[in-house]
């Protein structure tokens, strides 16, 4: 494989199939400021590198499996819900104070072919008494003990849908997705905690492939949420016109002429992601797939810590983590223009339709 093929292969990590700007990306990753941009693009660059002792890795990975392939796994709690709903600060706060977890870290970008055999050789234990930092940039962390969302991993078991976002679990594909969190758990010896934002739309067949599997879908207050998505649309497609994260298509297709601020399909596909996660919840049980409120979580997060403690890890009622203070969260205008429209929209949806008088006989009628 030539170095460019390997840069490409690397890059796909970090830079979805949607994406159709990737160097505009990097240059506005670089000219963000954000400490999780800039180490995304270093362990792009780290992991090419790296590639000849993950190809290595790899002939004991598979050993490694077979030896474990039998030992005691689960639960696996995994995180989901609508892209920039705070899916990855849940995901850092949980990893953070769940002692009892293990989480796909950032170095395993590096060694997407031995994950495996990585996390037990590099995992290293948090640092008691050091202040959590939660920022991240569009899903992406800082710092190779960091949680990942593993696209890494995630890209090889999960296929591309009509938008091009990874929506599509095959059976081979839930096959070997079971495989690597039931040897991953058994390796590391605790439950497992993980990330994919798209699993609001697939859950049902994870939880089917995979046995004792709970999940957490974020939601957050729509307008924020709009207005995010839209931000993300420039930032990360650099096209304000092309959708940023799970989406209805047909919707897409309808509003792809209106010249306007995609301000009513950002809220049809946020309309349809609600609709998918009250669909999964309603397929695997209230039980066993939450879904909980951002603003909620922000507020008061040790109660979702306490309530995963209780109700998933069986933790006992005294070894109870310390509460936690709120977090401040990000709902707040930052584009005028945009979140004007936003409300304006929110309003006019909910004014009630005018009927006709047509309908309002055949109601009356209806009633008699």
């Amino acid at each position: 494989m030539s170095f460019w093929s390997k840069s490409k292969q690397a890059l796909g990590r970090f830079i979805p199939s949607h994406v159709n700007d990737p160097i505009g990306l990097i240059r506005r990753m670089l000219s963000s400021n954000k400490k999780a941009a800039s180490f995304t693009l270093w362990l792009t660059g780290a992991s090419i590198l790296a590639t000849p002792i993950d190809w290595v890795l790899q002939r004991f990975e598979l050993r490694t499996r077979q030896k474990i392939r039998s030992g005691q796994t689960g639960p696996h709690i995994f995180i989901c819900g609508p892209a920039r709903s705070g899916t990855t600060l849940v995901y850092q706060v949980l990893a953070n104070n769940l002692d009892n977890v293990s989480f796909i870290r950032n170095f395993t970008v590096a060694f997407s072919r031995s994950p495996i055999v990585a996390s037990r050789l590099f995992t290293k234990q948090s640092s008691t008494g050091q202040k959590p930092d939660y920022e991240n940039y569009y899903g992406k962390t800082a710092g190779l003990q960091s949680p990942s969302e593993a696209n890494h991993l995630w890209n090889q078991w999960v296929d591309v849908d009509e938008s091009d976002f990874r929506t599509l679990l095959t059976p081979e594909g839930a096959a070997k997705m079971a495989e690597f969190f039931n040897c991953f758990s058994a390796q590391q010896g605790k439950p497992t905690l993980s990330k994919n934002n798209n699993l609001n739309a697939f859950a049902d067949r994870v939880s089917s492939s995979l046995d004792n599997t709970y999940f957490i879908c974020l939601q957050r207050e729509t307008k924020f949420l709009a207005q995010s998505l839209i931000k993300a649309r420039l930032e990360i497609n650099g096209n304000i016109k092309q959708s940023y994260g799970v989406t209805n298509v047909q919707n897409e297709l309808k509003n792809e002429g209106d010249p306007a601020l995609p301000v009513v399909p950002v809220l049809e596909q946020i309309d349809f992601l609600n609709s998918l996660a009250k669909e999964q919840q309603e397929k695997i049980g209230s039980d066993r797939f939450w879904i909980v409120s951002y603003e909620e979580f922000c507020k008061n997060p040790s109660a979702l810590i306490d309530k995963v403690n209780t109700e998933i890890l069986n933790v006992n009622e005294t070894a109870k983590s310390v509460p936690l203070p709120p977090i401040t969260h990000n709902n707040r205008c930052t584009n005028p223009e945009i979140f004007q429209q936003i409300e304006n929209e929110l309003q006019r949806r909910a004014r009630p339709k005018p009927q006709n008088s047509d309908q309002k006989v055949e109601a009356h009628y209806e009633t008699k």
